[in-house]
């Protein structure tokens, strides 16, 4: 397969190690659900970021690069941890939207759906008003 981008020599992509997977596998089933949590967490993280940005700053100390580095890691990592824990609901969805099964004890009451769907309007809100600020 070949790819080409404005004119320039042609990109090859190696397509021989690419293999038909089974959605229904269960190799499957998990490579779905860590991708789902990635996602999640890549989410969560950006919300967390945009939060940290609106916290005023003294100015009496300039921040360095490591501690910019340290809490962008810092971030990351609470994002990865809340994707896993306290946030889950949020990486299900995304796993259920993306084909994932569902076991039995997973599924959640109508309630619990409600407000997981409010809480992902809320923070898509907060996220939309801090591009809408150029931040």
């Amino acid at each position: 397969m070949e790819l080409r981008l404005n004119s320039q020599s042609p990109i090859k992509i190696n397509t021989s190690g690419v293999r038909n997977v089974d959605p229904k596998s269960e190799e499957y089933q998990k490579q779905l659900r860590k991708v789902s949590e990635e996602f999640a967490a890549w989410y969560i993280y950006e919300v967390f970021k945009k939060m940290y940005n609106t916290v005023p700053k003294g100015g009496l100390i300039q921040e360095s690069f490591g501690e910019r580095w340290f809490r962008e890691m810092l971030l990351q990592q609470y994002a990865l941890k809340s994707a896993k824990t306290d946030l889950k609901d949020l990486a299900d969805m995304i796993y259920k939207g993306l084909g994932g099964k569902i076991h039995s004890e997973n599924v959640h009451s109508a309630k619990s759906l409600n407000n997981r769907t409010e809480a992902i309007k809320l923070l898509n809100s907060l996220v939309s008003q801090n591009q809408e600020s150029g931040e």
